[in-house]
């Protein structure tokens, strides 16, 4: 039952890819390397575009669900109350300590800091560090799907 749910969904495309496989009548030499190397970009564009329809699928199954329900890798506007901005996020992790109605959520996003000297002076240069964090939906908000910054967030 597992195995028709997995491959239905893809899972076993992403964990482990068939490779086509060549008969004996069929040999290396007999093959244009033009062609292995379309076949290999047509794998890449399917697993690509499998990968991108299953996010947007959970995506679409946790916003149904209700406005505090994201899914793993989803990208999300995040509020820091601290500086009441907001920056780009990305869930990594999805968790129910609290209840399956109750998530909390373990984002990732990109801070600027400015350093500050030994001699208290602050560097002119502005660090970008990476920030992982864990938060309550009310933090987050929606962005509206974007198949390119989906992808960049699937690699």
């Amino acid at each position: 039952m597992f195995s028709k749910f997995a491959e239905k969904i893809g899972l076993y495309d992403f964990l482990a890819p068939s490779e086509p496989r060549r008969s004996k009548k069929n040999s290396a030499s007999e093959h244009d390397s033009t062609t292995t190397v379309q076949n290999g970009s047509a794998d890449e564009k399917c697993l690509k575009r499998k990968r991108l329809d299953v996010q947007l699928k959970a995506e679409k199954d946790a916003e149904t669900r209700g406005p505090k329900f994201f899914a793993e890798n989803q990208r999300v506007r995040y509020l820091n109350k601290t500086t009441n901005s907001t920056c780009d996020a990305v869930i990594v992790g999805v968790h129910y300590d609290d209840g399956p109605d109750n998530p909390y959520y373990t984002i990732k996003y990109k801070k600027q800091c400015e350093e500050i000297l030994d001699d208290g002076s602050k560097n002119t240069s502005v660090i970008v560090r990476e920030v992982e964090k864990q938060t309550n939906p009310d933090r987050l908000s929606r962005v509206p799907w974007d198949e390119d910054k989906s992808w960049k967030v699937l690699q």
